[in-house]
């Protein structure tokens, strides 16, 4: 069963809660899932957010405050797409390419990391009684936390942070068979991680008035040595929380936003339908390789393998088909909690947005990951019994995603487990579990003052 959420403490009122987060819309909208949560609640949230989500979070009724998007683009180019593809910058080119690509991202970085940490303090223009970040900005959101004198806590969408003897950091596999003491000590060299530049520690003393700081910088403590809160968004039905962790480690379920009506299918995608039976879902979202054509061509093969109909996403041109058959529909996006309950199979990269999603709509899964944190949820989906084994993208065929597919939609007990686990996260109401816990956060630090 799943954990009930705490109480509100007694005595809470509205909160003004500040909400970081980057990345694509995958990385993006379990963040505003959690900010919708809070103005539910009664708590005025604003989410600190890539330009291009500004409408999407309007429409929820949350604040916004607008950060650079640039560096998207630039992650968006077809070199940077192929060494993600082909397994980061070991692989992908050749030595003197991948030379000449890492130094551009490097000039790229410094020239945009001036407007990204002005537009990172301009958010909190409002002040704050919480500052709540994703592990991207884990720097930038506990220096503003700690300018405002402010709590921050610390949203993560994986379990890659908080050390464990159960579990190993991302430099290895998540099921690596390791001694427990080695799983421990993977965690030391991404602890320590920040990015202290000159610029950053400029920033920090003319923009935030913060004194320069000393010795090593622990992500998982406040400036006066307490413990950070940390919220996992996932459920523990997909991973279970480790029993080393301190208990102001949370895993709350997962933040899933609800389209409430916000979205009208397009007539075409209604008609596609109801033509026929229940068709898969294809889609990998941003992160995918350099050749969007051949993954639709892949994607088209299996599907008339099969001899089953699909909804294919292709937005940010990760899956291309020029010319889609009857039995193809390709649209840009949908809301997923509309669309997946309406489908057999969800064929997705692993990314912690849409495999969530899936799970709570009760359909089997086939992971084809691009990276690590991919990779981490392919393999649990499987373990579970609610997929076939993941197939990287970069070794995907029409036959190899044929087989997968196969395996999804014939298994009987597959299909059973999904309709299991689809209860279980539902039932935990993750992003309400995280309101509580952010009360009792501010509510605490109210007592200490």
């Amino acid at each position: 069963m799943a954990r009930r959420p705490p109480d509100r403490p007694a005595g809470v009122g509205p909160m003004r809660v500040l909400v970081y987060a980057y990345g694509t819309r995958g990385d993006v909208q379990p963040y505003l899932a959690l900010a919708y949560a809070l103005h539910r609640e009664g708590h005025q949230a604003v989410l600190a957010a890539p330009a291009r989500f500004r409408s999407l979070a309007e429409q929820y009724g949350v604040g916004f405050a607008p950060r650079d998007d640039e560096w998207l683009g630039i992650l968006n180019d077809p070199d940077v797409r192929r060494i993600l593809e082909r397994g980061g910058f070991r692989g992908g080119l050749d030595s003197s390419r991948r030379k000449q690509v890492q130094q551009r991202l490097r000039t790229e970085f410094s020239r945009l990391l001036p407007k990204i940490l002005d537009d990172t303090w301009a958010a909190a223009g409002g002040g704050a009684d919480l500052v709540v970040h994703s592990q991207e900005f884990v720097d930038q959101g506990q220096q503003v936390a700690e300018a405002l004198g402010v709590p921050a806590v610390l949203a993560l969408l994986h379990p890659y942070v908080v050390p464990s003897w159960q579990y190993p950091s991302a430099l290895f596999r998540f099921d690596a068979k390791l001694p427990g003491v080695v799983k421990r000590l993977s965690y030391v060299p991404l602890r320590f991680l920040r990015l202290e530049t000159a610029t950053v520690q400029r920033w920090r003393s003319e923009r935030l008035g913060l004194p320069p700081r000393r010795g090593q910088y622990d992500m998982l403590r406040q400036p006066d040595g307490s413990r950070t809160t940390v919220l996992h968004g996932f459920s523990r039905h997909l991973v279970a929380p480790a029993s080393d962790w301190p208990s102001g480690v949370h895993t709350t379920g997962f933040w899933l936003l609800p389209s409430e009506g916000r979205w009208s299918p397009p007539d075409p995608l209604v008609r596609f339908l109801d033509s026929g039976p229940p068709p898969v879902f294809v889609g990998f979202g941003s992160l995918s390789g350099d050749d969007p054509r051949r993954m639709g061509e892949i994607v088209v093969a299996a599907v008339r393998n099969l001899g089953v109909r699909a909804v294919v996403s292709g937005g940010w041109d990760s899956i291309r088909i020029d010319v889609p058959p009857d039995d193809v529909f390709v649209l840009d996006q949908a809301p997923f909690d509309w669309l997946l309950p309406r489908l057999r199979l969800a064929v997705h990269a692993g990314s912690a947005g849409v495999a969530n999603e899936a799970l709570a709509a009760g359909i089997p899964h086939v992971s084809c990951p691009m990276h690590r944190e991919q990779e981490l949820w392919g393999d649990q989906l499987h373990r579970l019994g609610l997929a076939p084994p993941p197939i990287r993208q970069r070794d995907l065929t029409a036959d190899n995603l044929t087989a997968a597919m196969r395996t999804a939609l014939r298994d009987v007990d597959m299909a059973e487990r999904a309709r299991q686990v689809r209860e279980q996260v539902r039932a935990e109401d993750g992003a309400r579990a995280a309101v509580r816990i952010l009360e009792h956060v501010h509510a605490e630090r109210s007592v200490r003052r």
